[in-house]
Parts: C-alpha cells; structure tokens; sequence
C-alpha cells in the first residue's frame, strides 16, 4: 500500500512595491537603487524560507491621473524584474501577470518561457484580463471589451500559447554532432492557428520547458472569471475575507473543476495581509505605524479603475452610495466585493479606504501563533491550500513572518522545512502536463 503525503501549506508572497502610503516611513530608502535593494532582499528572504513563490501582479498603466501625486514611481515591469532576480536565487517561483487582452500571444508565449528557462523551470503565468481604460489608451486600443468578452479573448489565447509552448517535444533536440543536424524536423509542431481573435503560425523556437510548462495561475471570480479558472487555472489567487465565503468557493471551483473533467483541481491561495508582532501589543502598535503612513488620497484615486468615487468625499463621513455604479459590464466581482467593504459596519471613508488596501481579502493582525491559527484554520476548513502574502513594507514585517511565523507553521506539521525540488511545479505538488500535441492525438 502506497503512503500518501499529507497535505501541506503553500506560501507566496507578492512582490510589488507600489503601495498606498508606506514609502512615507523614515527607515525606506525610495530611491531607483533602494528600491532593488529591497526587492533582492524580500526575494531571498522569501527563498530562505522556503516558500513556493513571489507573486508579481501589474497594471499597464501608472494608474488614474488622482494617485499621481502620492504614488512611488518604481514599481519594475513583472518579466524583465524576475528575470533579474532569479539570476540571484536558485529555488523560490516567479509568478509574473500578463494580458491576454492587450498582449500578443507569440511575444508573451516567448517572454514566459525565456523566464522558465532562464530561472530553471521557476516560473508561473498570472493570466489576466485587464480592465482598465486607462490601460487600454496605452495600447491604440479602441476601449476594453465587455466582461464576458475578455474571457472568450483569454482562452483562446491560453490556446495559442500551450501550442507554441510545446512547439519542441521532449525528443525534438537530436544534437547530431556528426551530421550537423540540432533538431529532429519531424519533430517539430507547428500551432498554424487561426481563430476569431488571433492568426498565429509559429513554431515558437525553444525546447520545452523542464517543468513542462509554466504554472497557469488565474484570479478571476465572476462567473466567467470562475469557469474560466475551473477549467484551466493550476493555481486560483483570491480575495476571500470570511471562512465561510472562501469554503463556498473553494467547493465551487472544486466541483467545477471535476464538471470538466479535471483530476487534478486548481490549488486555492486567497490573499493575507499580515501584520505580526512578537507581542499582541506589538502587532497593534506596528498596525497602527501602517494606518499612520497609509494614503487615503493614493488609495481614492485607485479605486476609480473600478468605478468606485469617494474622491472629494469628507474622509470622516460614512462612505457615500453614490460612490458606487448601479451596474457595469466590467469588474463585476471588484465592486461586489467593495460594496461589501463599504457597508460591513457603516466605515467612514478612511476606514473603508484602508480596508480596500488588500482588496477584499483576509486580514490578521497578531502574534506569531496567532497568524499561524487563522492560517491552520482555513487550511484544514478546506478555504485555502494556501496563501499569497501582503505585508505593509513596513521594514521588518515579512522577515518577523518568515523568522516567527513559519517555524510555527513547520511545528504543526502544516509547511516545508526545505525545498524538496527545484521547479515551481515541484513545489506546489503539480504534475507535469503532457505535450499538447501528444495529447490532442
């Protein structure tokens, strides 16, 4: 009889240093070089302790003209920042965000898997839809396509991509000294796709990747997002702010995923912003140091890509209806999810503005063990197999995480005490999958 390993805990962290506020702390160094000094240092951290992978989400855009004013510049484009930083790391994951609404799949296709193989088999593709406007005027676009749209556009780019992806087959490279012949023609898959949205022949030049392919990571939530990730996301990010909502989820993409015929369903890592101290006065005192540096008027101006208006508002008021849209056709879920925020306890603008800085997503503020407890819970609930981390660039905050927290989590059992392999496939327990070819025959 075949022992089968216990379930354990995923960590990612994200990695982005734009922020609402907390550049404005004394101790940080804002400058281009501080900046990349802090990004090495949160990414070998990460990596000592041992966790799957850092998570780069972006925005194709410096954001609505109301943030400019109080907004760090540096926030490094995603593929070309993990490039550079897995060249200083040997196991951690990249997980970079890409459009598939305002990108091309061959250039992407190509980009994504020049990562894979430069970092070794780390990397992972964040597929989104983007739905800024703004976004879509630095593209010569003629405007963001409805909701449901966007979702037809990604998958059959997702389509396009796993072709050029498996252009090479595991024997295509023959390496026949002798004769001069490199690759095995024969061998090679040439996609020649056209479809309603893309015409793409390839073949993308370069061998497969030695975790197969990058790891597939999906955020959506709608009921277009969810589907979308049923079927093809290995990895789902996000915001879940209550138990019981992440188990209904977690259920639901689970049965999902099984209606499609998916053996192995996608892992489930909400989001968790942290704030930990050794003490649980320590931890309120450094919440409050995060509430002292946050940006109200950064984070006003940020919520207006969602359609959301407290700009001008009086912060100390309870937060408008008029702030919000009687309905819209393109983040359904974002504005489902603040609504929420904005009515759970009638908040003044302050307050649900600084809740909205992790989203709509789980909130902790504690000691060690009492992270690690919430943590455990919405493992063995069945809410999450995992978590990405958001911490308030306070200095210190991630290091106490990864000194304090998850040697906790390692004592009950729950997390890694090292890396057991060296892709982000291995890490995350996913199978290699087959050729997309071999398996369409």
């Amino acid at each position: 009889m075949t022992d089968i390993a216990p379930r354990q805990l995923h960590l990612l962290t994200f990695s982005n240093t734009r922020s609402a506020g907390p550049w404005r702390h004394p101790d940080l160094d804002n400058s281009t070089a501080g900046v990349r000094k802090r990004l090495i240092e949160h990414v070998r951290t990460a990596e000592a302790g041992a966790l799957d992978a850092v998570f780069f989400a972006d925005g194709l855009n410096y954001g609505p003209p109301q943030t400019w004013a109080y907004k760090i510049t540096e926030d490094f484009e995603p593929l070309t920042t993990s490039a550079a930083l897995s060249s200083l790391t040997e196991r951690i994951g990249f997980v970079v965000t890409g459009s598939t609404t305002f990108a091309h799949p061959f250039h992407l296709a190509r980009q994504l898997l020049s990562l894979d193989h430069l970092s070794g088999g780390r990397a992972g593709w964040n597929v989104v839809t983007s739905f800024a406007k703004a976004a879509a005027e630095n593209f010569s676009s003629r405007g963001v396509p409805d909701h449901d749209e966007r979702y037809r556009i990604a998958e059959e780019f997702l389509d396009v991509v796993r072709k050029l992806w498996d252009s090479w087959d595991t024997d295509t490279i023959v390496e026949d000294r002798a004769r001069g012949i490199f690759n095995d023609v024969s061998r090679i898959h040439v996609p020649d796709h056209h479809g309603r949205y893309f015409d793409v022949k390839g073949p993308l030049g370069a061998a497969r990747s030695v975790q197969g392919q990058p790891v597939i990571f999906q955020a959506g939530s709608s009921p277009a997002g969810s589907a979308f990730a049923a079927r093809h996301a290995e990895v789902i990010f996000t915001g879940q702010g209550t138990l019981d909502k992440a188990r209904a989820f977690y259920r639901q993409v689970n049965e999902s995923a099984r209606r499609y015929g998916r053996s192995v369903p996608p892992l489930i890592t909400p989001s968790l912003r942290f704030i930990v101290g050794s003490t649980e006065e320590e931890a309120r005192r450094a919440e409050q140091t995060a509430y002292e540096y946050f940006s109200p008027e950064y984070q006003a101006g940020w919520l207006l890509e969602v359609e959301v208006d407290v700009t001008g508002a009086d912060l100390d008021a309870p937060v408008p209806a008029s702030a919000f849209p009687e309905s819209t056709e393109r983040h359904q879920t974002a504005l489902a999810g603040y609504r929420a925020l904005a009515t759970d306890g009638n908040p003044t603008v302050r307050e649900f503005l600084w809740r909205t800085v992790n989203g709509w997503g789980l909130s902790v503020t504690g000691t060690p063990e009492q992270i690690a407890d919430t943590m455990q819970t919405w493992f063995e609930s069945r809410a999450a197999d995992g978590f990405v981390l958001q911490h308030a660039w306070l200095p210190g905050q991630f290091e106490t995480f990864v000194e304090q927290v998850v040697p906790v989590l390692r004592k009950r059992g729950l997390f890694r005490h090292e890396y057991t392999g060296t892709t982000l496939r291995e890490h995350l327990g996913l199978p290699v999958p087959p050729n997309y070819y071999r398996a369409a025959s």
